[in-house]
């Protein structure tokens, strides 16, 4: 099942992260709040979220 991952920073200042279903209804949360961005991330990792890059748009060759 695809999932949609939110981070955000709550009303302390401090990064959390949301795992939500496709019609956007909240399926976990962290339990924890996190200083840094990069550690909410890793727990979000270790919960199963993946980063999936954008994927690049291919543009028609153009002649010169």
């Amino acid at each position: 099942m695809n999932y949609i991952w939110r981070f955000y920073m709550d009303q302390d200042r401090r990064w959390r992260w949301q795992r939500l279903s496709a019609d956007r209804s909240l399926v976990s949360e962290s339990r924890a709040t996190y200083k840094e961005y990069e550690s909410c991330l890793a727990n979000a990792v270790s919960e199963g979220y993946v980063f999936h890059p954008s994927q690049e748009k291919v543009g028609r060759a153009s002649s010169h």
